[in-house]
């Protein structure tokens, strides 16, 4: 392939690339009901996903987890907490550390979003069955070389 035709392919994917990622945007401005009665927007529901992961986990491993600044961390726990979604308890290690658990509404929200994942997966699935593994790999490793192209850039 010469080199203007790579260019030009190159592009191509950077601009469909970015439609991609302004639609997952647009998804993630969307709340949903996850059955307790109340909207939640992505990044509520993402936070107490990964808390369910990892009962017991502290702001800070939550905040690496997530890939953001524990100050985001705390506000959104403090917001899932007056919702009634979080609580906020004593390690049983140290006095002074603080951890994070799922209410049992918390906890009916996160099973919700596990099932709603589920039926998301399956339905992404059928979209491209007719994709092979290595075809998966491939576009996987490309991912991780995008990833870390966008990681370089913004450090």
């Amino acid at each position: 392939m010469d080199m203007d035709k790579r260019i030009e392919s190159i592009n191509g994917i950077m601009q469909q690339f970015l439609r991609v990622v302004n639609l997952f945007q647009e998804v993630e401005r969307q709340p949903m009901d996850f059955g307790i009665g109340m909207m939640l927007h992505p990044s509520e529901i993402h936070t107490v996903d990964a808390i369910g992961d990892s009962d017991g986990i502290n702001v800070t491993a939550l905040a690496h987890r997530l890939g953001v600044t524990k100050g985001a961390v705390s506000q959104m726990v403090t917001k899932l907490k007056r919702r009634g979604l979080v609580n906020k308890l004593k390690s049983v290690d140290n006095d002074r550390d603080v951890v994070l658990a799922l209410t049992p509404k918390g906890r009916r929200a996160y099973d919700a979003h596990k099932r709603f994942h589920l039926e998301m997966y399956h339905d992404f699935f059928t979209q491209i069955d007719d994709v092979t593994f290595e075809q998966i790999e491939f576009f996987k490793s490309i991912m991780d070389k995008i990833e870390r192209y966008v990681e370089r850039h913004l450090g």
